[in-house]
């Protein structure tokens, strides 16, 4: 299997360097699936869902937790990426609460801070159960939906930030996640309170010079959401 990407014109020749192909038939360029995805960022992101939009309807924020389980909504974020300051956040709703949690670090980059989001989401569940995870980064959806068994197969050889990522499959492995893309500063409401959880975890590692997790109860409700 292949990752498509969606590369300017203007952008085929540092796309070339940094190891995509060219494919005449589709007139597209690509990675073959267990390429490390980091350098190929800003092109996935600008590529399509992962998933055709067709098979599965644009969340917006309001989706009902499932049963005994939870829903995820997490962004990660970084001033001057790589090196600089970054943060991440999770919006989580269960049927039982409401709850952001945060965090961040004073010298990281933007991929880590999406991984970090979704690890500490996953964490601060304790009881195994069923999760969705909705997040705007396809680095995050394709590596824990596409490339995970590749880099397995091969050893986890040229991956970056393999601590993150096993830590991330094994908190999925734990609950029974599934993570699904959402399209960034559309409006959507979970993604938008991650989006300024992740700036406020920014801004709090960037004032400490601490990587802490800060948990907020927002509400508390029963069973009916």
């Amino acid at each position: 299997m292949v990752v498509w990407l969606k590369v300017p014109f203007a952008e085929k020749d540092e796309a070339k360097a940094l190891g995509a192909r060219w494919s005449p038939a589709q007139k597209k360029w690509y990675v073959k699936e267990g390429a490390d995805a980091a350098p190929f960022q800003r092109w996935l992101d600008a590529d399509a869902p992962a998933q055709p939009a067709a098979a599965q309807p644009q969340p917006t924020g309001d989706e009902t937790p499932p049963a005994g389980g939870a829903i995820v909504y997490c962004d990660g974020a970084c001033r001057g990426n790589p090196g600089g300051p970054g943060g991440w956040g999770a919006w989580i709703r269960t049927t039982e609460a409401t709850v952001e949690v945060f965090g961040g670090s004073p010298d990281t980059t933007n991929n880590r801070m999406e991984l970090t989001a979704a690890i500490e989401a996953l964490r601060w569940l304790p009881q195994a159960c069923e999760v969705v995870v909705y997040t705007d980064s396809q680095y995050v959806v394709n590596g824990m939906t596409q490339w995970r068994h590749g880099w397995v197969r091969k050893n986890w050889k040229d991956v970056k930030n393999v601590e993150l990522w096993k830590t991330l499959i094994a908190e999925a492995d734990r609950h029974r996640a599934t993570f699904r893309w959402v399209r960034g500063h559309s409006g959507h409401r979970g993604n938008e309170r991650a989006d300024a959880l992740a700036n406020e975890g920014l801004d709090h590692a960037r004032r400490t010079g601490r990587g802490e997790v800060v948990v907020r109860i927002v509400a508390e409700h029963g069973a009916g959401g």
